[in-house]
């Protein structure tokens, strides 16, 4: 309803796109005009961000963990480390930012201390990833929880299948024992409370639905229940920059009156830094070519990074999120 509320507004608002109307052009055509219309608003606004507020970040420093993907992270010796890790860091190297945000949750389970033979981790609808896999080899246990085979929409990143055979999936060899995988709802985490010393969730809780986004909520609110004092909830989401409504992705306001604020013990590790840096700004894509992602050609994944999306009007990138339960 509301992406079609957003293209009634900007029609009616394009004289042009209303003549074309009136005067019966070709449907592909006015979509063809709408769409040009609607990636120039995109494109100011792009334009006015690295005019009006340029910013940077020093890849040689030690990462901030709150805050959004930037293309200078793939500099960074720490986290390409972590990327080596999971075997991620290709050659010559394809930057996607699943990439990044499972570097920056394994970053922060680091600095965290919880990487030990003592810990018990919770994946929240993490489908085929490959995180359960490398912390199987680091803690004591890892329960991956998903979907899995129950929504059409999502079977090709939790199928059936990897629920019944995990190893199938593994993209290097990982202690078996360490890692049990459940269908499970991440609204609905079937778990003692204070039972896991890390929880994550990437790219996730902002498709499990609710009006203002109450499904993120819901599965926040249960991952604070499960985690124990001074646990942490390593968190990566889809954030709109230029401050778009969406029924699903936050923005400026939303990912703290809807999520953030609404949250009892679960606090932010620092504070949330919500700038976007410029030569991230200078990768943007449309979402239906990073939707066949997969397919296309290396030589154009080479040298097109996949950190900052548009779709339509809306310009996306992922946000981490990290709290500890106080």
């Amino acid at each position: 309803m509301l992406n079609v509320k957003s293209k009634i507004n900007t029609i009616l608002h394009r004289p042009s796109i209303v003549k074309s109307i009136l005067y019966k052009r070709n449907i592909n055509e006015i979509r063809s005009d709408l769409d040009k219309i609607e990636n120039y608003e995109a494109r100011q606004f792009i334009s006015y961000l690295k005019q009006s507020f340029p910013y940077e970040i020093n890849a040689f420093q030690k990462p901030k963990l709150n805050r959004m993907c930037s293309l200078e992270d793939w500099n960074n010796d720490e986290i390409r480390r972590i990327l080596s890790e999971l075997q991620m860091l290709t050659h010559p190297i394809i930057i996607h930012r699943k990439q990044w945000e499972c570097a920056m949750g394994i970053l922060a389970m680091k600095r965290f201390n919880k990487l030990n033979e003592h810990s018990l981790v919770l994946g929240v609808a993490v489908g085929t990833e490959s995180i359960p896999f490398y912390l199987a080899n680091k803690v004591k246990h890892v329960y991956a929880t998903d979907l899995y085979g129950e929504l059409d929409k999502w079977d090709k990143s939790a199928p059936s299948t990897f629920l019944n055979n995990p190893k199938k999936y593994a993209p290097f060899p990982y202690r078996e024992d360490a890692l049990t995988v459940l269908k499970m709802d991440g609204t609905k985490l079937e778990f003692p409370s204070e039972t896991f010393d890390i929880a994550f969730s990437f790219s996730s809780i902002e498709h499990f639905g609710g009006e203002n986004h109450g499904g993120a909520l819901k599965s926040l609110k249960e991952i604070e229940r499960v985690l124990k004092k001074d646990g942490i909830a390593v968190i990566a989401t889809e954030y709109i920059i230029n401050d778009k409504e969406h029924p699903e992705f936050f923005n400026r306001k939303t990912i703290y009156s809807d999520l953030i604020d609404k949250l009892d013990s679960l606090k932010l590790v620092e504070p949330l830094d919500l700038r976007i840096t410029t030569k991230t700004l200078d990768t943007v894509m449309d979402i239906e070519t990073a939707a066949n992602w997969d397919n296309i050609d290396t030589s154009f994944r080479e040298t097109h990074p996949l950190i900052l999306l548009r779709s339509k009007t809306i310009l996306l990138t992922s946000v981490m999120l990290v709290f500890q339960k106080k």
